[in-house]
């Protein structure tokens, strides 16, 4: 079979039309691409059914995200193989029977990590963005563009571009930040727990003392999806909201994480030895329930070494954990944690591990196997200094303690 290479220029919109004319064509080779604006649902399938994505090219890269194309139809192939599906049943288990039993099986709703960070926002009045703010509610949801470094609870300031020009409302992120080669602006989110704040315009932020330093105001807000904020930035706006009259009970505070053991933390050993190690003690484990570095074969001549594995079985090449812990320095970006994820699922499948956990010298992700499968979209998430208070220390040793 031979097809020549065509590059789009604008394929992020006509990838429904390319991929399925390629699909009509070659079945076999190739299969529509249908989840625009929804790539953490094809991941969550991924992780689901044991699909493998390969990392998705950098943003500047566009030419290597058109590309990215076929390396998702070689993974469809390949799974398409394994299971003996026919091109058709591929199409009906992406498109039909994969989203539904995500429906189904899905856990239910977790309650938003603490914020430590906030980022704007802008909304246009193109493509109904004024439309959806003006009718919010405490349920209205959104696909948005933004950070990909966006966190799970983050606070999310939206601004209202030209003619309105002004600061609309707060919001919560409810995903992590995701990246989707098929989309324009490369890294989205989806927002939530909106509130209306009284309207502060461009003009107010220029004349303030405060905001009329911020770059990003002297820059007009050009660039502003996905721009940080400071915590003083965002105290600040606080004050100019409550000037204005503003509710200001309701709304999310930004969450101080650190704490003197966290500061005390150099190096990924040092978050194991000061950190990690003490707080297994203290949900009941002692030195003999972990296997640090246990030597694993996973692949020709292959080994790998989980950080902190709970053993069931230790029969050399039968082994059986029931937990993982994969320990860092620091988790900065959202492709540290997607590749601490991987790290710890392909130990987990070959562990057949039911819950896995992530830590770094601030926070602790725990993931919980559910139906046969985990989610790196789906965890419950703690920071060190959390654990200090009762109930985020018994809702951590529901999950993970040794009883």
């Amino acid at each position: 079979m031979k097809i020549e290479t065509v590059y789009f220029d604008d394929l992020d919109d006509a990838i429904y039309c390319v991929s399925t004319w390629l699909y009509l064509n070659y079945p076999d080779w190739f299969k529509p691409y249908f989840f625009k604006n929804q790539f953490y649902l094809l991941t969550r399938i991924a992780d689901t059914f044991g699909i493998e994505l390969l990392p998705v090219p950098l943003k500047k890269y566009k030419e290597q995200r058109h590309l990215y194309y076929f390396d998702l139809c070689l993974s469809f192939s390949n799974f398409q193989i394994e299971n003996e599906l026919t091109s058709a049943e591929m199409c009906a288990f992406l498109y039909d029977f994969a989203p539904d039993y995500l429906d189904e099986h899905g856990t239910l709703p977790q309650v938003l990590p603490e914020p430590t960070q906030v980022w704007w926002v802008g909304g246009n009045k193109e493509g109904g963005d004024f439309d959806f703010l003006d009718n919010m509610t405490q349920e209205s949801v959104s696909h948005w563009q933004g950070n990909v470094d966006t966190r799970k609870g983050d606070i999310i300031i939206m601004y209202c571009l030209t003619p309105r020009s002004y600061i609309h409302s707060i919001w919560r992120a409810t995903s992590d930040g995701v990246v989707d080669p098929f989309f324009y602006y490369y890294s989205n989110i989806y927002i939530g727990q909106g509130q209306k704040i009284p309207p502060i315009s461009i003009q107010e932020l220029k004349a303030d003392s405060h905001f009329s330093q911020n770059p990003l105001v002297r820059k007009n807000l050009q660039g502003i999806n996905g721009y940080p904020l400071s915590s003083a930035d965002y105290k600040w706006l606080q004050q100019l909201i409550a000037a204005k009259g503003g509710e200001m009970n309701q709304l999310p505070q930004l969450y101080g994480h650190t704490f003197q053991k966290n500061e005390n933390a150099f190096t990924e050993r040092d978050v194991e030895v000061q950190l990690i190690e003490p707080l297994l003690e203290r949900l009941g484990y002692t030195s003999q329930d972990w296997v640090r570095q246990l030597a694993l074969h996973m692949g020709r001549g292959e080994r790998n070494y989980p950080d902190y594995a709970f053993p069931e079985d230790m029969t050399p090449g039968y082994e059986r954990a029931r937990m993982l812990i994969e320990s860092k320095f620091v988790i900065k970006t959202h492709r540290a944690l997607e590749d601490a994820f991987k790290q710890v699922w392909s130990y987990g499948q070959r562990l057949g591990a039911s819950t896995l956990v992530i830590a770094d010298k601030e926070a602790i992700w725990v993931y919980e196997k559910r139906v046969d499968a985990f989610d790196r979209t789906r965890y419950t998430k703690f920071f060190w200094s959390q654990l200090q208070e009762p109930d985020a220390f018994r809702q951590l040793e529901t999950l993970i303690g040794k009883g």
